[in-house]
């Protein structure tokens, strides 16, 4: 399509959005019924997320084992021996380094992937095509584990070109925020064509990829010990490359717009999308969705604070290996698992909590288990603090749910591709002050880099309250406006018949 396309253009939905509710809404009870249990994207979601935890800690033994044998010179014997003052001062200098190279690849990275980002969202919800979105990022991850497979037969390669290659294909992908972005909003069209709860569905979702952390963090360390790096990465491979083909096979669009041809670099794609968020909508549902990107934006920056630093961190703190590390991973997210349960059997279906206070449930959790971090001088206590925290990944489970309840199917692709273009912006600003943080202080205080995630849940906190008041708000101003209508309609019984009898009459208009 031309750049000079309307904008109303852009917004077309296809009409067999109208003829997919219709069709859910007179199926059969049994039809609809397997219709709300079968499984969505939970073996595509599970095999990325087993094959990204799976290679986690291998790729960064690769960072530092490269930064330690080719930018610092070091023989393989110092840089793999781990016990040691000798080994101790080359660990530190590889940190160091991998921490300075990490500052100016996660902001090229993060730039690309908003830049996607900010492009095919908005397409996809024009076209009402999501498959795209999903095949994108399980490409990328495909080309740069075939990358690491190339530099690991070819050595030779410094610490630059080793995360510039891992990071540029994930990137051009639209990194796995992408590959997010795209399954909730799939998710979202399938929960409004066939009447499944939105919350509890994104939920499963979410359990299922937290099952994949359990067993991509056990099997990880293990694999690496007993087949090193060429027994992680392959396997890693065969995973992605089997979650993109039953992307290819099983998957199909709903919202099918064959109508609307819009090319995704039209250049009024991102400027609609940014339009959409920021619209003014009813019942303060723009306020509430402002809310929840602060808290979106603060899940990504503690996430990839964790992801960027986590293992250096208690590999120098409490001398952890990466099978310890990997143990631990895999014990907390059965720890989240578990908590993801009971926020969904007992704090919803029970005690009918709301979304939002199952988010200032879930931040206070994570701020008292955090801080314990700080006092933690052994294992034991380290193994802990999850139990101190078990639901506090709740966050991640109702925020989306949230949105998704303040906007309508067509907009799903536009407010997720901006969510996650911001998410990816955001991380462009906080993963490099992160390593930095973290390459100042790690001789002198490893635990500072805990700091802003603490203040981050507090502010996360505090949106959810507030999310909660407008809500409450706007229903009790909705149930005043019908007791008042109600109540007039009692006093007026005939204003209903003639309202009634001048919309038909064809003269009155």
């Amino acid at each position: 399509m031309a750049d000079g396309t309307d904008i109303q253009e852009l917004e077309k939905l296809s009409p067999s959005t109208v003829n997919l509710n219709k069709q859910a809404k007179s199926a059969p009870e049994t039809k609809e019924s397997s219709e709300r249990w079968r499984m969505i994207l939970e073996p595509a979601l599970v095999g990325a997320m087993i094959a990204i935890n799976l290679g986690q800690t291998s790729l960064q033994n690769f960072y530092l084992r490269t930064a330690c044998t080719v930018d610092l010179g070091k023989s393989p014997e110092i840089c793999s021996k781990g016990v040691g003052e000798e080994f101790r001062a080359a660990e530190v200098a590889s940190q160091v380094v991998v921490s300075s190279v990490n500052v100016s690849r996660s902001f090229v990275g993060s730039l690309l992937s908003t830049i996607v980002l900010l492009f095919v969202g908005p397409w996809s919800d024009c076209s009402g095509r999501r498959k795209p979105l999903l095949i994108m990022p399980l490409v990328g991850m495909c080309v740069m584990t075939t990358g690491l497979l190339l530099m690991l037969t070819f050595p030779g390669a410094s610490t630059v070109q080793v995360l510039y290659a891992v990071q540029i294909p994930m990137s051009l992908g639209g990194n796995f925020g992408l590959l997010l972005a795209a399954a909730f909003s799939h998710i979202g069209d399938v929960c409004h064509s066939s009447g499944r709860d939105v919350t509890r569905t994104m939920g499963t979702h979410r359990a299922a990829v937290q099952i994949a952390h359990v067993l991509g963090s056990i099997g990880g360390p293990l694999l690496y010990r007993k087949l090193g790096f060429y027994g992680v990465f392959p396997l890693v491979l065969i995973l992605q490359v089997a979650s993109l083909i039953y992307v290819l096979i099983v998957i199909k669009d709903v919202n099918v717009n064959t109508e609307n041809k819009v090319s995704v670099f039209n250049w009024r794609l991102p400027f609609n999308a940014i339009q959409c968020l920021v619209r003014k909508r009813d019942g303060n549902k723009r306020m509430i969705i402002l809310l929840m990107l602060i808290v979106a934006l603060g899940d990504r920056m503690l996430l990839s604070a964790e992801v960027l630093l986590a293992y250096m961190y208690y590999r120098y703190k409490f001398h952890w290996d990466d099978i310890l590390f990997g143990s631990f991973l895999a014990y907390r997210n059965v720890v989240s698992f578990a908590g993801t349960l009971l926020i969904l059997t007992v704090l919803k279906r029970r005690l009918r909590f709301s979304d939002e206070m199952v988010g200032v449930v879930s931040c206070i959790s994570y701020v008292v288990a955090t801080s314990g971090l700080f006092a933690a001088k052994s294992t034991v206590v380290v193994f802990m603090l999850p139990i101190i925290g078990i639901i506090a990944q709740g966050s991640q489970v109702v925020q989306r749910p949230i949105i998704n309840k303040q906007i309508q199917p067509n907009e799903q692709g536009k407010i997720y591709s901006v969510l996650g273009a911001l998410e990816s912006a955001t991380q462009t600003i906080s993963s490099p002050l992160y390593s930095l943080l973290y390459s100042h202080t790690v001789s002198v205080l490893p635990d500072a880099w805990l700091l802003p995630g603490i203040s981050l849940a507090v502010i996360q906190l505090c949106a959810y309250l507030c999310s909660r008041q407008l809500r409450l708000r706007r229903e009790t101003h909705k149930h005043t406006d019908n007791l008042e209508d109600n109540e007039r309609n009692r006093k007026d019984p005939d204003a209903i018949s003639n309202e009634h009898t001048k919309d038909l009459d064809p003269t009155s208009k």
